[in-house]
């Protein structure tokens, strides 16, 4: 499946809820008695169906969110245009907390080991993903900034591609004071992977 970049990145800047998910739902009910002909392993299928596959599919978004970090690591390394001057850049510091707070505590469910708790989980997830390839939400990503990612809205001095318009950057380790010129990589319309050029 061939998934652009902006909804890699939306699938990991959810991926804390599919681990948070797991942390706070995961007690698997014990097989207390056996019947005669019955194994271990088919009771606690039994008794943890819906748990179990909710467990597997969170645990097949965190893996794709790896994927996702790796393929974003590629993409900054290639094909950047270079030589570009900011008339303006400020960063938005709370802008992946914010997301965090709002986007992903807020929709932790508790009893996703029933039907109607997995069903609603699974339906909430569905709308997010909905909002986000709406929006350009996906950017305040708490996993990119946890490793050390910063986002800023920024200003091309003369950049043809944007004229005015303000344009979303994630910077790997943010800028220095006043950077002089700078690279980028569109990730979807106006935002941008940006990078300070070495004098």
């Amino acid at each position: 499946m061939n998934l652009s970049l902006k909804h890699k990145l939306m699938l990991q800047s959810l991926s804390p809820l599919a681990f948070l998910t797991i942390v706070r739902n995961f007690k698997f009910t014990p097989v207390s008695e056996l019947a005669e002909n019955q194994s271990y392993w088919g009771e606690f299928v039994c008794l943890n169906n819906v748990l179990i596959v909710v467990f597997l599919l969170c645990a097949t978004w965190i893996l794709a969110a790896v994927i996702s970090f790796v393929s974003f690591t590629a993409f900054r390394w290639t094909d950047k245009k270079q030589g570009y001057q900011l008339s303006s850049f400020v960063e938005k510091e709370d802008a992946s907390l914010n997301f965090f707070m709002t986007m992903i505590i807020p929709l932790l469910i508790d009893d996703v080991g029933t039907i109607q708790g997995a069903v609603t989980f699974l339906i909430i997830v569905v709308m997010m993903c909905a909002l986000l390839s709406k929006t350009h939400l996906y950017y305040a990503n708490p996993v990119l900034a946890i490793l050390g990612y910063r986002v800023y809205e920024v200003t091309f001095k003369s950049n043809p591609d944007f004229n005015n318009e303000v344009c979303l950057a994630v910077v790997k380790g943010g800028f220095l004071k006043n950077p002089s010129t700078v690279e980028y990589k569109v990730i979807n319309d106006t935002v941008l992977y940006m990078k300070e050029m070495n004098k």
